[in-house]
């Protein structure tokens, strides 16, 4: 059980410092958005990653915090969390693709 805190804690500091780093360069985007009409054609890519990164941090957040508690719903906040990064990994791969 352990080793699982360790690798939730791990998850969700990552996905946090990118979540906050990309809301910061999400707002500067939202401020300068007329100043280049290439900042307005990626804007809606940098949202979304902004986005994916947020909800992977809630997530890995609520998994973190139901391991550590040793709460009823730890293993499906765990799979919750899975689920969530492999779903959030192919929409940044279908997102950075296009």
């Amino acid at each position: 059980m352990k080793l699982l805190q360790i690798l939730n804690a791990v998850v969700l500091a990552l996905t946090a410092t990118l979540a906050v780093t990309l809301g910061v360069v999400c707002l500067m985007y939202a401020v300068h958005l007329d100043l280049s009409p290439r900042m307005r054609a990626e804007w809606p890519t940098v949202a979304t990653v902004t986005a994916v990164f947020w909800v992977l941090a809630v997530f890995a957040g609520a998994a973190l915090w139901a391991q550590h508690r040793r709460h009823r719903w730890r293993w499906p906040a765990q799979a919750a969390s899975l689920l969530a990064l492999v779903i959030g990994t192919l929409v940044l791969l279908r997102v950075l693709r296009a």
